[in-house]
Protein backbone atom coordinates (compact mmCIF):
# COMPACT_ATOMS: atom_id res chain seq x y z
CA UNK A 1 0.00 0.00 0.00
CA UNK A 2 1.32 3.35 -0.74
CA UNK A 3 1.81 5.74 1.63
CA UNK A 4 0.46 9.22 1.87
CA UNK A 5 3.62 11.05 1.01
CA UNK A 6 3.94 8.35 -2.24
CA UNK A 7 -0.26 9.51 -3.23
CA UNK A 8 1.22 13.11 -2.61
CA UNK A 9 4.11 13.19 -5.09
CA UNK A 10 2.02 11.40 -7.54
CA UNK A 11 -0.88 13.96 -7.27
CA UNK A 12 1.57 16.61 -7.60
CA UNK A 13 2.88 14.93 -10.58
CA UNK A 14 -0.40 14.20 -12.25
CA UNK A 15 -1.55 17.46 -11.91
CA UNK A 16 1.42 19.32 -12.78
CA UNK A 17 1.67 21.11 -9.22
CA UNK A 18 5.15 22.65 -7.29
CA UNK A 19 5.86 22.83 -4.11
CA UNK A 20 4.46 26.60 -3.53
CA UNK A 21 1.47 25.37 -4.89
CA UNK A 22 0.98 22.53 -2.34
CA UNK A 23 1.73 24.44 0.22
CA UNK A 24 -0.95 27.30 -0.79
CA UNK A 25 -3.58 24.81 -1.39
CA UNK A 26 -3.25 23.01 2.22
CA UNK A 27 -1.55 26.59 3.89
CA UNK A 28 1.11 25.02 4.95
CA UNK A 29 5.10 26.00 4.43
CA UNK A 30 6.75 25.01 1.44
CA UNK A 31 9.29 23.50 4.27
CA UNK A 32 6.23 20.72 5.16
CA UNK A 33 5.68 19.46 1.59
CA UNK A 34 9.37 19.25 1.38
CA UNK A 35 9.35 16.95 4.20
CA UNK A 36 6.39 15.29 3.11
CA UNK A 37 8.21 14.39 0.12
CA UNK A 38 11.58 13.13 1.42
CA UNK A 39 12.21 9.50 1.05
CA UNK A 40 10.73 7.32 4.16
CA UNK A 41 13.82 6.36 5.62
CA UNK A 42 15.81 9.94 5.82
CA UNK A 43 16.12 11.57 8.46
CA UNK A 44 14.15 14.80 7.50
CA UNK A 45 10.95 12.32 6.72
CA UNK A 46 7.84 13.82 7.86
CA UNK A 47 4.56 11.67 6.95
CA UNK A 48 1.95 13.79 5.50
CA UNK A 49 -1.66 13.60 7.40
CA UNK A 50 -4.02 11.78 5.98
CA UNK A 51 -6.45 15.06 6.65
CA UNK A 52 -4.12 16.95 4.57
CA UNK A 53 -3.91 14.28 1.58
CA UNK A 54 -8.03 13.94 1.62
CA UNK A 55 -7.84 17.88 1.61
CA UNK A 56 -5.69 18.35 -1.52
CA UNK A 57 -8.04 15.85 -3.32
CA UNK A 58 -11.04 17.34 -2.19
CA UNK A 59 -9.84 20.92 -3.61
CA UNK A 60 -8.28 18.93 -6.82
CA UNK A 61 -11.26 17.46 -7.90
CA UNK A 62 -9.74 13.58 -6.77
CA UNK A 63 -12.34 12.90 -4.49
CA UNK A 64 -16.50 14.63 -3.72
CA UNK A 65 -17.02 16.06 -0.55
CA UNK A 66 -19.84 14.44 1.15
CA UNK A 67 -20.94 14.45 5.33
Amino acid sequence: MKTTNQKLIKLMSKHGLTLQQVADLLYVSVDTVKAWRVREDASRHNPMPKAFLELLKIKLGETKWHI
